[in-house]
């Protein structure tokens, strides 16, 4: 199964999306150049690993490393430990940021952090323990380290792969699936994030701190691992850019991502207007039941499915004031609209099967559009 189509949902109100129709391989659409690729290789001490992040030179991101460092003292402990005992780390990647020449973690932040925590926290540094083979170092902190164990820390080499600034930004996200598999994987959406720092990083969590989501949402999309986020680049890719997907989902958000960050402040202002009377729309219809399927009026209420919401609220944002209020007008048409299409078998199958395929992308969309369309002319 492809990284989307495993997404494990800490949170039961979301249902698990199958994106490909149980493909064990996402389809590549947007093929590259292997040559557009420029990676540096270099082996170089720990020690210069550490000055750069005493020098703010790796960018450790705050709000996302705050969701994904989940090592806790023991395992963090345990590396030192392997340090010290002179073991070979696993190969670290980076990408560089070509506004603040910076370095963006893409693989192996959880040990950055733990080497982070021992060497360089001040107020609550990491005290060792739950160590196997140097028992004798339990409780230690750094400054408690005699000279030869701090050299041997700094001493340790090891290999640093940098995605330089040249590398196309779908390159570097291709590359950043790839090689994100150790440890914690990262979700598509923090890697996304990762990838896109500046305005459209900041506005899309602008965007899911919003009042009118969360209330659309019941408050049931967490900020953990990013998943609110996820939800609002979802509608933003389809809101700007519908005509141009082709069935990769993952790729289509980055693209549209990066497209975010170019635009202007008045731009991404009619974005969040359109975004907020979107949520406030769909939630004056549906209430409590809003993003969710219903295939009988006395159902219980389902989890919210992402393919109902990027339709839903994506057709009604494209509306003008007075289609909503139109729509508004006739919510009960609305919602059994919406019942019988849950029980089309097409309409069904693309918001179940395959999400993320072209065909079912368009089906659900123009399913949608024409309900709205009947319902605004009764």
């Amino acid at each position: 199964m492809s990284m989307e189509d495993i997404q494990i949902q800490d949170n039961q109100e979301v249902e698990v999306e199958n994106l490909n129709g149980g493909k064990s391989t996402e389809e590549i659409t947007k093929p590259f150049n292997p040559n557009e690729i420029d990676v540096d290789i270099s082996t170089v001490n720990l020690g210069s690993l550490i000055d750069q992040l005493e020098n703010d030179e790796i960018d450790l991101q705050p709000d996302f490393q705050r969701v994904t460092d989940v090592w806790d003292n023991v395992k963090k402990s345990r590396l030192i430990e392997s340090i010290l005992l002179g073991l070979p780390l696993p190969s670290f990647y980076f990408s560089e940021d070509p506004v603040s020449q910076k370095l963006s973690i893409i693989d192996g932040l959880q040990r950055i952090c733990a080497i982070r925590d021992f060497v360089l926290e001040k107020e609550n540094p990491l005290k060792l323990e739950g160590l196997q083979f140097l028992k004798n170092f339990d409780g230690f902190t750094f400054s408690q380290l005699a000279r030869p164990e701090v050299k041997r820390i700094k001493s340790l080499k090891i290999t640093m792969n940098t995605l330089r600034k040249g590398t196309p930004l779908d390159v570097k996200y291709i590359i950043f699936q790839r090689v994100n598999t150790a440890g914690v994987p990262l979700t598509p959406q923090e890697m996304r994030h990762a990838l896109n720092q500046g305005p459209a990083a900041i506005f899309i969590k602008e965007l899911a701190d919003m009042e009118s989501f969360k209330k659309a949402t019941n408050y049931s999309v967490e900020s953990k691992r990013m998943q609110d986020r996820d939800f609002v680049n979802r509608f933003i890719a389809f809101f700007i850019g519908y005509q141009d997907y082709m069935g990769d989902l993952d790729m289509f958000l980055n693209d549209k991502m990066g497209e975010l960050n170019k635009m202007t402040s008045e731009q991404r202002d009619d974005i969040r207007v359109s975004f907020d009377k979107a949520m406030k729309c769909c939630y004056e219809i549906f209430k409590k039941d809003t993003f969710r399927k219903r295939y009988k009026q006395e159902d219980r209420r389902k989890p919210i499915s992402k393919s109902v919401y990027d339709t839903l609220s994506v057709n009604i944002a494209w509306l003008s004031d007075e289609e909503r209020k139109l729509l508004l007008k006739n919510t009960e048409a609305f919602k059994a609209g919406m019942i019988r299409l849950f029980n089309d078998k097409k309409f069904d199958f693309s918001i179940t099967t395959g999400t993320g395929k072209k065909y079912n992308v368009e089906q659900r969309f123009t399913m949608v559009k024409s309900l709205i369309k009947e319902i605004i002319s009764l």
